[in-house]
This record gives structure tokens, sequence and C-alpha cells, in this order.
């Protein structure tokens, strides 16, 4: 002890003299590892916050609030659930999904998926696909910009003059109940709770970190994953029917 101190002593005045250079030697090796991660979180692209440093702290604040393990199924058992969640929208049961989930970024947003993303030669039919369920069901749905991914991707909307103000829809985007992401063909959709149980069950997608914690997301705003063929995108917009017929409310949707 009596060493440390004499050590301490001797060297007190080089420390205090130098503390701002210590200190940023120190700081070095977090500033690092913190640049690395903005590089990583900037290369997913643009979504719902601002894409640059502002938008990467914003995420990371909301990380400490987020659910944790957003494959955790359980979670979804303690809800209460109205007449409506109780029932399935989907035209026929869901098959498995072949092979392990996907790899997801690790940011709350933008939320994307980064392995067995949808092949480049089908984005484009996934997308038409898409607008085709808004364009056969035009008295109830319309393509719009995703207010959720910041005008950046199409989103699957309720008309204006049919919306009604209830609780299954995103503060922030009100009419929307299902968007993609065209960089990797993964999407978003609020579902009702049998659906959203199912789809998790059947390893077509996971919850996203603020299900049901921030932003006014319901516990079943889910992360679809990206279609790796062309049966898969019939499954995904199997899921885009069925979080169009919650949000009408049950209304028909073809």
């Amino acid at each position: 002890m009596a060493i440390v101190s004499a050590y301490v002593a001797k060297y007190r005045p080089y420390i205090i003299q130098n503390r701002m250079y210590l200190a940023a030697l120190l700081a070095l090796p977090i500033a690092r590892e913190v640049y690395m991660d903005y590089c990583a979180w900037y290369s997913l692209g643009a979504g719902g916050i601002p894409h640059n440093f502002v938008g990467f702290v914003t995420q990371w604040l909301l990380s400490w609030i987020a659910v944790k393990d957003t494959k955790n199924i359980t979670s979804l058992f303690f809800l209460d659930r109205t007449e409506l969640d109780k029932q399935s929208f989907l035209e026929t049961e869901l098959p498995e999904r072949v092979g392990i989930a996907p790899e997801v970024a690790p940011y709350i947003s933008p939320h994307r998926q980064l392995t067995d993303k949808c092949p480049a030669d089908l984005e484009k039919s996934l997308d038409e696909a898409v607008r085709k369920i808004a364009f056969g069901n035009e008295s109830s749905l319309e393509i719009l910009p995703s207010l959720m991914e910041g005008g950046k991707s199409p989103a699957l909307s309720i008309l204006d003059s049919i919306y009604t103000d209830n609780h299954l829809h995103v503060a922030r985007a009100p009419r929307e109940v299902f968007h993609i992401h065209c960089a990797e063909g993964s999407a978003h959709g609020i579902f009702s709770w049998t659906d959203a149980v199912m789809i998790m069950e059947k390893g077509w997608g996971q919850m996203h970190g603020l299900s049901g914690r921030a932003l006014g997301l319901p516990h079943t705003y889910l992360m679809i994953y990206a279609p790796r063929n062309k049966e898969e995108i019939g499954i995904v917009c199997t899921l885009a029917k069925a979080a169009a017929r919650y949000g009408l409310e049950g209304k028909a949707v073809s």
C-alpha cells in the first residue's frame, strides 16, 4: 500500500497537468466503437428517424426501454384481447417457414433484416403484389408513402374517407396497416393478437423492439421477414391482407 501511495504522490503533478490528454487517450477506444457502430447503423439507410448522428443517438436512447427478446412469444399471452383480437384474419392456415430466422440489425430504427433478403430480381414483384392489394380494394385501401418510414416506403393504408379513429393504429401513422422496406424486402404490419401469435409460431416474423413499449406501437406490431422466392411473396401478401382486414375491423379484403 505504501508503494502505491508513493507512486501516486510521485506522478500526481504529471497526472493533474496532463489530465485532459490522458482522458482523451482513454476515450479513444470508446470513440472508435461508437464510430464503428454509427457506420453500421448508417449503412442500413434512411428510416423513420433522421439519418444522421441525432437519429443514431435517438434510437440508442430508445433501446434502453426496448423489448430485449423480440422472438419471445410468451409476452403476448399476458395481453388483454378484444373480440377483434380473438379473430384470425388470415385466408388460410400459415405454413411453417423453412430454415432458421434471418439475422435482424440490433437497432430500434431503422428496423432491418440483414440476411435472407429478398432477391433483387423479385423486389419489383413484391412491390407490385402489395400495390395490387390496394388496387383491388380501392373502396377501402390505397398506397401512400409510409409515415413510419419517413415517407421512403410504400404503405398499405386505409382510405381517409372510411377511417375511424380506434386503438388498432399507430398515432404517428393512423391509417397505415402494412408497409414494406424496398431495400431488403422485409415489412412491418399490425395484426390481431391471434394472427400475431400464429405468425411468430410459424416463424414468419418477430416483434419490433418498441412493440407495446413506446411511440404508440401496439404489442402486435410485427416485422415480417423478406420473401426469398415467389411462393413467399404470396405469403407476405396473405399477411398484408390480414393486417388490412384487422385495420378495417373485419371488412372484406380480396
